[in-house]
């Protein structure tokens, strides 16, 4: 059963987070992002340093393009993940 989505987190000082997740896509040798907490949330970048430079402009563009509504403040949470194999 596929979680369900309650909005943002928020944390006892009353900030809001969203949640990017982003995953290495080695074939392509870039990170992918994707976020329940922002409709429509679907990038790439070959470093992470430029896919938050990208998210700082796409998501509030698409938080307001998709009427969601996130009083500030606001942090965005980017969890990445990148699979090293050990030998």
């Amino acid at each position: 059963m596929p979680p369900v989505y309650s909005g943002p987190m928020r944390y006892p000082t009353g900030m809001r987070a969203l949640k990017v997740r982003a995953l290495w896509d080695g074939e392509a040798g870039v990170w992918v992002a994707e976020s329940q907490d922002v409709p429509g949330l679907a990038t790439e970048a070959s470093t992470l340093e430029e896919l938050l430079a990208k998210l700082a402009v796409m998501v509030p563009e698409l938080l307001e393009e998709n009427g969601v509504a996130v009083e500030p403040p606001v942090e965005l949470h980017l969890e990445a993940t990148r699979p090293l194999a050990l030998s």
